[in-house]
């Protein structure tokens, strides 16, 4: 037992336990947008030093932001535009500060708001470029989805480890490189209270893209259900068979493994060697399987996230909600799903269908009420008489059915003696409370003048 009882970790082991929490793709990353930053710099003999003023930094951001260009000339994307601008600007606020002690903030600042003025034009303008634009992985139907399973054979090393690879990619909506980074750790198989199985096996990566740990909280658990309509896709039993072919030499606890070409041999080791599937091959999985069941892969972007597109647009057109689908998802707030709801064909259909059969129902409803005899309420305002305010006419206020407004009238005698429709909707008598309020209006008119009382006006 140690005399210490707090820990002995030098500064030195504690910097490295803080570069080591940020991801070696993400540090791969910042190293080559800096190295092309230099490059940049060294062209337009910029200096950085700390006699270097911030505006003229922000002079630098400014002509990076707008003259960034590829290796070949040609404009990058523009939301890579975006991504390298960011991080290019974050490096040197750090820089300054841990080298010189100078604290400027470029995305904030005044004094750097052309530099990010500058950023955001050049984005407008390869926006306008169709080749240019961000484009989300595109969805598979079901059809398509079912297609792509029925090519492999789960008796070989290669199509046991794709089946389950589409099966848990769509039910457990991995982002596109989530399968390359699972290990059998990440699943637990799930029992009850009397710890017999449930029949579902739990997953959890622990960290992802929008649960990184330490002050941010961690991946929320999902699960793979038993499939008992169609075992042969089952993903339960698809993974117990995976694990049952790792043979004893295998040490690493990647889940995905290098099929074995000799696996076949009667001294073959086993399925599978000792080596996870490299991320660059299983990056072309669901781009190859869709190309080979006939998808222009030209013309669609199809990539292993497109499982995770198929995933929420499938259950947005089933009717699951967004809270739902964040929980399967990941993802922080339901604003970040959006882009995932692509609309199929037929998912366009059914709300077009909707719409249409709602607009049917009403003009039905409208053509059924102007078929009523006029109630009571209809007729409530035939007595109503004011008088306009620029002619001093007096002024009638009626209600045509049909056209369910209030009608208006300014006229000196009854419409009945000159039309037997309303003028308004065309409806005869017993249909429209217009007109039902002027015949009785021109039958007291008559009784009246009969009787000797006088003409009066409606």
């Amino acid at each position: 037992m140690s005399n210490f009882r707090f820990g002995r970790n030098t500064p030195k082991e504690i910097d490295d336990s803080i570069t080591n929490i940020t991801p070696l793709n993400t540090k791969n990353s910042r190293n080559s947008i800096w190295r092309q930053f230099e490059k940049f710099c060294g062209e337009r003999k910029y200096v950085f030093d700390g006699n270097t003023s911030t505006e003229k930094l922000a002079f630098i951001l400014k002509d990076w932001g707008y003259n960034m260009k590829k290796v070949d000339g040609n404009d990058y994307k523009e939301a890579v535009i975006k991504t390298m601008w960011n991080v290019t600007a974050k490096q040197l606020q750090e820089l300054y500060f841990n080298k010189f002690g100078i604290k400027f903030d470029p995305f904030v600042d005044l004094e750097f708001k052309g530099s990010r003025n500058a950023r955001d034009a050049k984005r407008r303008n390869l926006q306008i470029q169709p080749e240019k634009r961000k484009t989300s992985s595109s969805i598979l139907t079901l059809e398509e989805y079912n297609k792509i399973l029925k090519i492999y054979n789960e008796d070989t090393p290669d199509g046991l480890q794709k089946m389950f690879f589409y099966v848990a990619g769509l039910e457990l909506a991995w982002r596109g490189c989530e399968g390359v980074n699972v290990t059998i750790k990440h699943f637990k198989e799930e029992s009850d209270n009397c710890g017999l199985p449930t029949g579902r096996i739990e997953y959890n990566c622990i960290f992802s893209k929008t649960a990184q740990g330490g002050s941010h909280k961690l991946t929320d658990s999902k699960w793979l259900a038993t499939n008992t309509t169609d075992p042969r896709i089952c993903p339960v039993r698809l993974y117990k068979k995976m694990l049952s072919k790792r043979g004893k030499h295998i040490t690493t606890d990647r889940l995905f493994l290098t099929p074995n070409p000799a696996w076949r041999e009667p001294s073959s080791v086993g399925w599978f060697k000792n080596s996870p599937v490299g991320r660059n091959e299983m990056g072309k999985w669901t781009r190859t399987a869709a190309e080979e069941i006939g998808i222009d892969i030209k013309k669609k972007k199809i990539s292993n996230h497109s499982l995770r597109s198929t995933a929420v647009s499938q259950l947005a057109k089933a009717g699951v909600g967004e809270e739902q689908l964040i929980k399967i998802t990941g993802h922080a707030n339901t604003f970040s799903i959006k882009p995932y709801l692509q609309l199929d064909g037929d998912h366009h259909y059914q709300m077009i269908d909707k719409l249409r059969a709602n607009s049917t129902a009403m003009e039905e409803s409208n053509n059924k009420s102007t078929n009523c005899a006029p109630s009571a309420l209809v007729q409530m305002s035939k007595n109503i008489v004011t008088t306009s305010p620029s002619t001093q006419t007096p002024v009638n206020y009626y209600n045509c059915d049909k056209s369910r407004r209030i009608v208006v009238v300014v006229k000196e005698k009854c419409p009945i003696d000159s039309s037997e429709e309303c003028e308004w909707c065309a409806s005869t008598a017993g249909e429209c409370g217009y007109y039902a309020a002027a015949a009785a209006a021109a039958s007291k008119r008559r009784r009246s003048t009969s009787s000797g009382e006088g003409r009066k006006r409606l």
